[in-house]
């Protein structure tokens, strides 16, 4: 059985289940089940998981991507520069970060250095993308899991697709800050404004007026609706206990947030989603004047590294692929082929790996990996869990809204935004912080034709299958030992995928019967 009504579906539930019958090792009867949910809706993209329960609990999880992604066969033999127009529209979502991906991996090989506009108009959109993203996250796809049975009705008349008091004003405020893309981007999404050299598009001091007009308007609606303070007394909280002295404010807690926060602690999201520990980020959002960038690069698995791109390899064990490898470094130039027959494999997903290990990206690695003193608080009390994630996303929304101010006010109208790139030959690579974690490109141009592209997604990081080891992905483990709760329709498994905010668009695409793209 597969519904395709929206998730969770009060017929079916999304679920296909087997029971089966096991001796456990007291010598009583357990009754073991497969539950598949299928597909996982309010989701980017296509994503199927498979769950094996016994005694109440998730045992074994399994989060397979169902279509295909060739993108990157796609790109091989054209000229470098379509990277820019092709890739950015693997997603409608973050288009942008794909864009900047590209132009930032070929900018290197061509020794291409942008100007200082140029840097902050990139900044800028990608930034603007994030906080849209973000926005969109909590309330279209996180909120409304909570506007129903077993929270509390209240959280119903704030929260529940498009009936919801909150839902609606955040459509609105959704599409306002959108204005702003239209100013810098040109268009979005599918926007080519961000090249190796620069942006395209200039900025005049008008629109850099009513640009800030429509950022203060969007700033006001977080600090009424959201965060129901100021964002510098948001940001001013540096701990968990921090948030909790300010809930007692009746104006912050009867915010979103506040809302947010008061459930999560009551219903244990604290404890629920556990992830692997490990978290990494490829930084940037480039400093315009030679500062550090917004986003430190960095690897933390309970102490910080810093990041070496040559651990990154990827598995394909459990993936339709083959190749004369299971372990993949990032820019490889053997083919890999697909291999939808492959017995044991369940995901179009590849497998990526730092250090032969699982590693979690997304908002809360960039604020662990930045230093950020509530998110390091949050993970040393519980780890990443569905709380940490939604919260730092959050708070990450706020950072960002801010540093786009400041960005705008050093640009500068009269002096260039763009210089003309120089096509060559050469490999390099690119980490960007895409809206749900670090992307990455890689490229190899020979003859001035790409000759190998490779991109590693956020989601193919968090909702990797297993590798050649055996080692679950983040989703996966934060899936295992997770209460089963067929009354409260399965809600604590929705919590725990959608806190990752996954896009399936990113991580495959789609093939026909013959295996050709279509």
């Amino acid at each position: 059985m597969v519904c395709r009504n929206q998730w969770p579906c009060e017929t079916c539930l999304s679920t296909e289940s087997q029971e089966k019958r096991s001796l456990s090792q007291t010598g009583g009867s357990v009754v073991e089940k497969t539950i598949t949910f299928s597909p996982f809706t309010r989701v980017e993209g296509d994503l199927k998981i498979e769950l094996q329960v016994g005694n109440g609990r998730v045992s074994k999880a399994l989060t397979c991507g169902t279509l295909y992604r060739g993108f990157e066969d796609i790109l091989r033999g054209r000229s470098p520069l379509d990277a820019i127009v092709i890739t950015c529209r693997i997603c409608g979502q973050c288009g942008a970060s794909h864009s900047a991906a590209a132009s930032a991996a070929l900018g290197k090989v061509f020794g291409t250095v942008p100007p200082p506009n140029g840097v902050l108009c990139a900044n800028i959109i990608q930034a603007v993308e994030m906080v849209l993203n973000h926005l969109t996250h909590f309330y279209l796809s996180f909120a409304v899991d909570i506007a129903g049975p077993p929270y509390d009705v209240s959280l119903t008349n704030r929260f529940a697709s498009i009936k919801g008091i909150s839902f609606r004003s955040t459509i609105s405020a959704r599409s306002r800050l959108l204005a702003l893309l239209g100013i810098f981007a040109g268009k979005w999404p599918n926007t080519l404004a961000i090249q190796p050299g620069g942006v395209t598009k200039p900025i005049s001091a008008a629109e850099l007026a009513k640009a800030d007009s429509i950022l203060a308007e969007f700033i006001r609606f977080l600090e009424e609706q959201v965060f129901g303070c100021n964002l510098a007394d948001w940001l001013s909280l540096k701990s968990l206990s921090d948030v909790e002295a300010w809930l007692s404010d009746n104006k912050h807690a009867n915010s979103d947030i506040g809302v947010f926060i008061h459930t999560s602690l009551k219903h244990g999201f604290l404890n629920l989603g556990r992830g692997p520990g490990r978290f990494l980020s490829g930084g940037e959002l480039s400093s315009h004047n030679g500062g550090a960038p917004f986003f430190n690069s960095g690897y933390y698995d309970g102490s910080l590294h810093l990041l070496n791109e040559t651990q990154i390899t990827e598995h394909i064990t459990y993936s339709w692929y083959e190749s004369d490898s299971n372990e993949i470094p990032s820019l490889q130039k053997s083919r890999v082929y697909v291999k939808p027959s492959k017995e044991v494999a369940y995901s179009w997903c590849k497998a990526p790996r730092y250090a032969g290990k699982s590693a979690e990206v997304g908002p809360i690695a960039r604020m662990v990996i930045n230093g950020d003193h509530l998110a390091l608080d949050l993970v040393k009390i519980a780890g990443s869990n569905v709380f940490s994630r939604v919260l730092t996303r959050l708070h990450e929304m706020v950072k960002l809204t801010v540093q786009i101010r400041e960005w705008l006010y050093s640009i500068e109208p009269d002096k260039p935004f763009y210089v003309r790139e120089e096509v060559s030959d050469g490999s390099a690579f690119a980490f960007v912080p895409a809206p749900r974690g670090m992307l990455g490109h890689w490229v190899d141009i020979e003859n001035g034709r790409i000759n190998h592209y490779e991109i590693i997604t956020p989601t193919c990081w968090n909702f990797s299958p297993r590798d050649s080891s055996g080692q679950p992905g983040p989703a996966e483990e934060a899936l295992v030992g997770t209460e089963v709760d067929e009354g409260t329709h399965y809600k604590s498994i929705a919590h725990i995928v959608r806190s990752f905010d996954p896009c399936l668009f990113c991580s495959v695409h789609l093939l026909d019967h013959t295996i050709k793209l279509l």
